[in-house]
């Protein structure tokens, strides 16, 4: 039975309550020594510094990460910490070490927190080595007062020879916005990036568990993802797609639905290096309970900077809602979603796939087939998933 009344109306109840403003959900701060043996640095973001952005896809990098240099549009590298949610810290300090002997140390006393600076290159991320980093967060400028939890350390390498690419296992939990299909080849998201990575060579091994007007935690509680959930398969990636209006309108109850429900499960489901992305939902045509689209943009991006933040499994945001702004402003929401206001169109569709394929493979989609669309749309399509994700 589909539950969509039942959490509009709950909605509803919420805004009734509180208002729009106090939507938007701000996590208490944590200072040293409230956090016990919990990290103040949650993860690194490696980062493109020709686009400012992370390089999504080995964002954030986790033990065994791979910078294959052959596959990034250059070399201007640069590294990231990114503090655990709620975390108040006035430095940290960064060492990174080499197999061969190069080392860098430094302290950063000004957020964001960045290895070389703020969008300083960093030439050893450019140089091939095995490499380990260290980040410690303090609650002082110049390392000085408490440290902030435990260090944080991650192991990755960086090469300039093409490596072989792997078959990638994926768990898709969503509703609707992942399991529309488009007109022409009637595949939904997971099955046209599937395609698309066929036609590169790549193999993707899907699994789905896609329920139309589904919560995440209406997928949970009603079983349909228990045997995906069991261990009894393991994923590269899994993705989750949360309904449509719920992280902005919500974020404790999706922040409740996250940790308490669907993280448990990550340490037996997720293989070594493997890694959550949270696909960020695009604001609707009808911003209700919202009073316009860019209040309903923000709470999005807020609240799924929140909800990442929180989890404590190495995650990503996957930008789609980001994507689907740039598209609007230069062409209006028909060129993207269905005359519902809501559900992604064949274009959309074909905008998510390239956009999750670039995650999936740490490149850029600027490449790939053009699948069922004209050539001059799927370029530019292509062109701002690879923007997005850093390339």
């Amino acid at each position: 039975m589909p539950h969509r009344p039942r959490l509009y109306a709950a909605a509803l109840l919420g805004v009734a309550a509180v208002g729009v403003a106090a939507l938007v959900w701000v996590t208490p701060r944590v200072f040293a020594g409230s956090a016990g043996d919990a990290r103040g640095v949650n993860g690194v973001s490696l980062i493109n510094n020709a686009t400012r952005t992370p390089i999504l896809g080995l964002s954030p990098v986790t033990d065994g990460t791979v910078v294959d240099l052959t596959r990034l549009t250059g070399t201007r590298l640069s590294l990231r910490a990114d503090l655990a949610a709620g975390v108040d810290a006035g430095s940290v300090v960064f060492t990174l070490t080499g197999a061969k002997g190069d080392s860098l140390r430094r302290t950063e006393s000004r957020a964001p927190f960045f290895l070389c600076d703020d969008y300083v290159d960093c030439p050893l991320l450019a140089t091939p080595d095995a490499y380990t980093l260290t980040a410690q967060a303090y609650t002082g400028t110049r390392a000085g007062g408490a440290a902030v939890g435990v260090p944080f350390s991650v192991r990755f390498s960086v090469t300039d020879r093409a490596s072989a690419t792997r078959p990638v296992d994926v768990l898709f939990v969503g509703n609707s916005l992942l399991g529309t299909v488009n007109h022409v080849t009637r595949e939904d998201t997971p099955t046209l990036l599937h395609r698309l990575a066929a036609a590169e060579g790549r193999t993707v091994r899907l699994t789905k568990v896609i329920h139309f007007g589904y919560t995440l935690r209406h997928t949970w509680e009603d079983g349909f993802a228990a045997k995906a959930l069991s261990g009894s398969g393991r994923y590269d990636v899994i993705v989750l797609q949360e309904y449509s209006t719920l992280v902005a309108t919500s974020l404790p109850t999706a922040t409740s639905t996250l940790l308490n429900l669907y993280a448990p499960t990550f340490a037996r489901i997720l293989k070594p290096g493997g890694r959550v992305v949270l696909f960020k939902n695009w604001a609707l045509v009808n911003p209700d309970p919202f009073d316009s689209r860019a209040e309903a943009k923000a709470a999005i991006d807020a609240n799924y900077a929140a909800l990442s933040a929180a989890l404590t499994t190495p995650n990503l945001v996957a930008p789609i809602g980001d994507e689907f702004e740039t598209v609007i402003a230069a062409h209006g929401p028909s060129f993207l979603i269905v005359p519902d206001g809501k559900h992604p169109n064949d274009t959309a569709v074909y905008l998510d796939a390239v956009t999750l394929y670039g995650i999936l493979f740490h490149e850029s989609p600027r490449g790939l087939a053009d699948a069922y669309l004209n050539a001059p749309v799927a370029a530019y399509l292509r062109s701002v998933a690879a923007t997005a994700i850093g390339y």
